[in-house]
């Protein structure tokens, strides 16, 4: 976990919330203390698929049910920094955070720069559902 830290420190002394991880590839594994999104430019939701280099993440299982339940679309796979950057929408789930609209990625503008619907409405569903329990 130490890389992840490390990470996230250097990420908070730049100005920003959290750091995403990014392989050998250029494929976006995960935040530094989150799991990573984005949402398409055709609406789909996409976050990495399950494997050794993620952690599951109890808030990334709920959001998966709520997404099924809202009836979006969602693609369990590896996605490059170039996608992020010609994404929709990007945001991070976590314990801490539950669902994070993302608006910039190195100094770069998401989509319209502003918290987008589909991470909104999410956040919504997630913030109250977990109000409910």
């Amino acid at each position: 976990m130490l890389p992840n830290v490390l990470a996230r420190q250097l990420a908070r002394e730049q100005g920003a919330y959290e750091a995403w991880l990014v392989d050998s590839d250029g494929m976006v594994t995960e935040g530094a203390a989150s799991n990573a999104w984005i949402v398409t430019a055709t609406g789909t939701v996409v976050t990495h698929q399950i494997d050794c280099t993620i952690l599951r993440g109890i808030t990334r299982t709920r959001l998966i049910e709520i997404i099924a339940a809202q009836g979006l679309t969602l693609e369990e796979r590896r996605f490059s920094l170039e996608e992020v950057f010609g994404a929709r929408e990007a945001f991070i789930t976590g314990a801490t955070t539950l669902v994070m609209p993302v608006v910039r990625i190195d100094g770069r503008q998401i989509g319209t720069g502003a918290p987008g619907p589909v991470a909104s409405k999410l956040r919504a569903i997630f913030h109250d559902s977990a109000v409910r329990t």
